[in-house]
């Protein structure tokens, strides 16, 4: 035991030696250092020692530098926050006039921060204003699917709505067909087999069981659907005021004869309409050019030229003797022909892309729509600038326009948005991975019944219906 704590004792011992002489050590460099006299005693060699003196003298440098640099910010910052006081003191007087004395009950911080607060929202509040309402709905719309309908083996290009039965619609599809669909059912009523190429637009005549189709295959086709006129006894559907006794004959009927082939094009034909009267129909073609034909003999009456690139949609107003064509060179056409001698044209250059469609309002106004993402109303007395200018974040392709000014908008990401003709967002169709459409909606319709309905069809071969219910207030300032 003693040998133990004898060992022991030596050991700490040795090592009091060793700490204290360490520290002597370094107390003798640090007095050599701060003498400034027998620097070749120093531990370090000269050069390293030279070099960290260097290195602490760059240091040095920069700190003083950026401590004048610091007193100069402050400077300014002194400066700015005495006009800033200035200026908060004379608009403080001045809006303490205009609110009798009621920031005056307020601290001053407290005075100061809901001063600016305030300026921020007058600033910003004119500006914004319309940016807000494209962003949050105005009134309450309810939307909701009412039914989809199957049958396509390709997409759907198209849809239209007949105007003498409401229970009628139409879809032309890239499988080279036209079919017939009775909205109160579901149900295929009629198929048109007589393209023999894309179905690209189907349009149905206003007073007459008749549809007016044209077709990749440079043709368009006038054919009667009279025979697939069909309705449905559910009392929840459709007044009876807007669809006809049917004849109990709700088989689908093939049509493959047309009563009227107009070949006008050179190249394939996207789109058509029907005018006003009736009489006549009105087409567009890559080709450039737009064909105004003679609905009983197909004969062109006036070819219509003067866009750079192909064509890729053609309206024509329900009133009026007015065409608008749209192109794939950013531009827009509107010809009016109500003077029998010449008509004259008015180009719309709104768009930075492809115009994908234009349509006319009840109010003479033209909604245009584009890949640019923009959905444009324009005054047809002043084309030169859009009364409003909506922005979205997808293209949008062929548009419709109700009765009451509201636009239904189907864009390439599925979306389908309502919008009135102020640029003021009404509504979004519900999108679910059941009820909604599944690839790029290329078309939207409304069907003008007691109740609206928007038809819209797509890529994904389907075309969905949908009720849209607006509150008494939208509907009575309509």
């Amino acid at each position: 035991m003693d040998s133990n704590s004898s060992k022991k004792d030596e050991k700490k011992h040795l090592s009091f030696r060793r700490n204290n002489s360490r520290d002597k050590d370094f107390q003798a460099i640090k007095d050599v250092d701060c003498d400034g006299s027998s620097q070749e005693s120093s531990v370090l060699p000269r050069h390293l020692r030279n070099r960290l003196h260097n290195l602490f003298n760059q240091i040095e440098e920069e700190f003083g530098e950026m401590y004048v640099e610091n007193m100069e910010l402050r400077k300014n910052i002194s400066v700015l926050t005495e006009k800033l006081n200035s200026v908060d003191a004379l608009q403080s007087g001045s809006e303490k006039t205009e609110t009798n004395g009621l920031d005056s009950q307020k601290g001053n911080v407290k005075g100061k921060s809901s001063q600016i607060s305030q300026r921020l929202k007058t600033t910003y509040k004119t500006g914004t204003s319309k940016l807000v309402s494209s962003f949050k709905p105005t009134s309450n719309v309810v939307c909701r699917v009412l039914q989809d309908f199957h049958g396509h083996r390709d997409g759907i290009w198209d849809v239209a709505s007949s105007p003498t039965n409401l229970c009628i619609a139409g879809t032309a599809s890239a499988d080279q067909k036209a079919k017939l669909w009775n909205l109160n059912t579901g149900d295929c009523v009629g198929t048109y087999h007589g393209h023999s190429g894309s179905v690209n637009c189907i349009r149905f005549h206003r007073d007459k069981h008749l549809a007016l189709t044209v077709s990749g295959d440079m043709s368009a086709h006038i054919w009667s659907y009279e025979n697939g006129r069909t309705t449905s006894s559910d009392e929840d559907a459709l007044d009876r005021d807007d669809c006809p006794e049917d004849n109990g004959n709700h088989e689908s009927i093939s049509y493959r004869t047309p009563l009227m082939c107009a070949s006008c094009h050179t190249l394939p034909v996207v789109c058509c309409d029907w005018l006003m009267d009736g009489l006549q129909f009105v087409t567009a073609s890559w080709d450039r050019t737009s064909c105004l034909v003679d609905s009983v003999t197909g004969q062109t009456v006036q070819t219509l030229s003067g866009h750079d690139l192909p064509l890729t949609h053609v309206s024509a107003h329900s009133k009026h003797k007015l065409i608008v064509t749209s192109s794939r060179d950013a531009t827009f056409r509107v010809c009016d022909f109500r003077a029998p001698a010449a008509h004259t044209v008015i180009v719309g250059q709104g768009h930075s892309q492809s115009v994908s469609s234009a349509v006319f309002t009840n109010d003479d106004k033209v909604v245009s729509s584009g890949d640019d993402r923009y959905v444009k109303v324009w005054d047809l007395k002043s084309m030169r600038t859009p009364l409003a200018s909506i922005r979205f974040d997808s293209s949008v392709n062929r548009i419709s326009v109700s009765r009451k000014g509201v636009i239904a908008i189907p864009h390439d990401n599925r979306q389908i948005r309502l919008y009135d003709t102020n640029g003021v967002r009404l509504a979004r169709l519900p999108r679910n991975d059941r009820t909604s459409h599944r690839r790029v909606v290329t078309a939207a319709t409304w069907v003008e019944g007691s109740t609206p309905t928007v038809l819209t069809c797509g890529w994904d071969k389907l075309m969905i219906s949908w009720s849209v219910e607006f509150p008494h207030s939208f509907i009575a300032q309509k």
